[in-house]
């Protein structure tokens, strides 16, 4: 579910949180004050379906093991 389908279907919940000045004012510089949850959002979302992707690999080297050399390499190639 991307930021923008979680927005049309779910009320919005705050938080607070502390960021550095720095990197407010350059968010703010390219999405003016408005646009600044709008990135927030989707920074998570980016983090969560990369933790989530994390997960998903640390479950298969659990039940897999670690990737073979072989299969490693065949990979290198395919790509």
């Amino acid at each position: 579910m991307t930021a923008a389908t979680r927005k049309s279907h779910e009320r919005a919940g705050k938080r607070s949180v502390s960021l550095s000045q720095s990197l407010i004012n350059e968010v703010e510089e390219r999405t003016g004050p408005n646009g600044f949850s709008s990135v927030v959002s989707e920074a998570l979302e980016e983090w969560l379906a990369a933790q989530k992707l994390r997960e998903v690999v640390a479950a298969d080297h659990e039940a897999f093991g670690p990737v073979s050399a072989e299969a490693l390499q065949q990979a290198e190639q395919e790509w």
